[in-house]
């Protein structure tokens, strides 16, 4: 096993090249790959933020970054936090967590399971977060869960449960781009002392190969090597049909990895998967810019932030379930199934694909309120899944006097508006085949919905209406076609609690 820095040079040889195949190692070859099929139609995928930052669950996955950062930084009470109950940094660090991680109630198939049950048609997990700490078995790094903490190759025994269902595609995300200089990133040299460095682990070149930094020795260099041979690890032993990077524009601009690195890398799954018969992706995320060039692989936005109101097919958005996105000491739930149902729907109606994030406690089990409200949407998915699974966008998302995009007052920019109350008279739509879709994203007080677009004479449905139906619902509906629109009687059982599907059949 590779322990330490000192191996950067073995690293470089075992890391370096790709594998030849139809796709070159430039950007301009590898926009040539075509989104798989299967992602568009899968439309829900579920993955986790889960790691040593569960254990002491204060703050959020960037415990370390706040905790190092000291008492003049003040990051979300981290620091405090720490001293208070774990001690001082020159008694213990953020290194110390990892035998405490033992994770004894982790169970990949009741994960899996429970993504499963919610819907989802992608599911993994997010393997090494901004830490540097690993879920998998790795023979490049010495902390990984396979041989320190849980002592199990978490991500491995992921990928068999997700394999076991023949309805659902793997999921890899890494964000260890951001790892070199990550730890120390809130650290001032004007605010280090002389005790500091002697007694604070983040200094301490025993632990260099962790706290990887520039500040211990490290170099961008080595540790661009060491990404590159991992990420290649994961795509030789578990073999992910997706693939997402968070935070890798910023690393190349310093070289770790390095652009051609990365772009070795892409070239090496994409012939890798080619070989296999596999058709993959990888994820291109937009955080105030695109981590690639924008014709390379599916445009991901975080939960919406800086995606457009007029964004076209085909991008997705990612969410934590509740925020923070790792699980914190009392954490709230602000927002039930309906609010991540009808985030789903209108994300489908405009060509989306919908990603949220679990935060599973410390021990590796998942809090109840998380798995009710994984149920609520697979609940909805099990009665109106016919209108999201393998749909395409119509000639209009939908229409309604919903502001899909407001200001917000705390980050003072406009973002996308999930959590507003959504009227029946906001309707979305989908198609597959024959079959148009209208979901009415609330109930309507007088019982009855008017669908303007499919208004008679209209330009945007030409055909005559052959039927209307109420997916879940064995009720015949009541319902006209006027000048007005689409006029439709609610039935007065209702096969689900919100965001209610209408199929619309015509005829020729």
């Amino acid at each position: 096993m590779i322990k330490g820095v000192s191996c950067a040079v073995c690293l470089m040889l075992v890391s370096v090249g790709w594998t030849a195949g139809s796709y070159q190692p430039d950007w301009s070859s590898l926009s040539t790959k075509e989104l798989p099929q299967w992602l568009l139609d899968a439309k829900f995928g579920v993955y986790t933020h889960w790691g040593v930052y569960s254990v002491p669950a204060h703050g959020g996955p960037d415990y370390i970054k706040n905790l190092y950062g000291g008492p003049e930084k003040g990051q979300k009470g981290v620091y405090e936090y720490h001293v208070h109950r774990y001690g001082k940094l020159n008694e213990f660090g953020y290194k110390d967590f990892v035998p405490m991680f033992t994770a004894p109630k982790f169970n990949a198939e009741e994960w899996v399971d429970l993504m499963h049950e919610a819907g989802a048609k992608f599911g993994g997990i997010c393997l090494v977060h901004h830490d540097g700490f690993l879920l998998w078995g790795s023979q490049y790094s010495r902390w990984n869960a396979k041989n320190m903490g849980p002592k199990r190759d978490i991500y491995g025994e992921i990928a068999q449960a997700v394999r076991k269902r023949d309805d659902m595609k793997l999921l890899a995300t890494f964000h260890h781009g951001r790892t070199f200089g990550y730890s120390t990133g809130f650290l001032r040299q004007q605010n280090i002392t002389r005790e500091m460095r002697d007694t604070w682990d983040i200094f301490d070149p025993r632990y260099a190969d962790f706290y990887r930094s520039d500040l211990n020795g490290g170099s961008a260099e080595a540790f661009g090597a060491e990404w590159v041979a991992k990420v290649k690890e994961v795509i030789d032993n578990y073999q992910p049909d997706l693939i997402w990077f968070d935070g890798l524009r910023t690393s190349m601009r310093h070289d770790h990895p390095s652009e051609q690195q990365v772009l070795d890398v892409f070239a090496y799954y994409f012939n890798q998967a080619d070989a296999r018969g596999q058709n993959v992706t990888i994820c291109n995320k937009h955080a105030g810019e695109f981590n690639f060039p924008q014709s390379f692989g599916l445009r991901c936005y975080e939960n919406g932030r800086d995606m457009p109101l007029s964004v076209e097919p085909w991008f997705l958005i990612d969410r934590a379930i509740a925020y923070p996105w790792c699980y914190v000491n009392n954490k709230r739930y602000g927002d039930g199934p309906d609010y991540h149902t009808k985030s789903l729907v209108d994300l489908v109606s405009r060509g989306g694909i919908f990603l949220l994030s679990l935060t599973p406690k410390g021990d590796g089990s998942i809090a109840e309120e998380e798995q009710a409200i994984m149920r609520g949407i697979g609940r909805w998915l099990k009665v109106n899944g016919e209108a999201i699974y393998g749909t395409r966008p119509w000639k209009v998302t939908g229409e309604g006097p919903a502001e899909m995009m407001a200001y917000n007052e705390v980050k003072k920019r406009m973002d996308w508006n999930y959590r507003q109350a959504f009227t029946a008279a906001d309707i979305r739509f989908t198609q597959k085949g024959d079959a148009l879709y209208a979901i009415a994203l609330n109930e309507p007080k007088d019982g009855k919905i008017v669908i303007k677009t499919l208004r008679q004479g209209s330009q945007m449905y030409r055909r005559p209406i052959r039927s209307v139906a109420m997916l879940g619902s064995k009720t015949p509906l009541s319902w006209q076609r006027t000048g007005e629109g689409l006029e439709i009687v609610f039935p007065a059982k209702k096969p689900c609690d919100y965001a209610y599907v209408f199929k619309v059949e015509g005829g020729r």
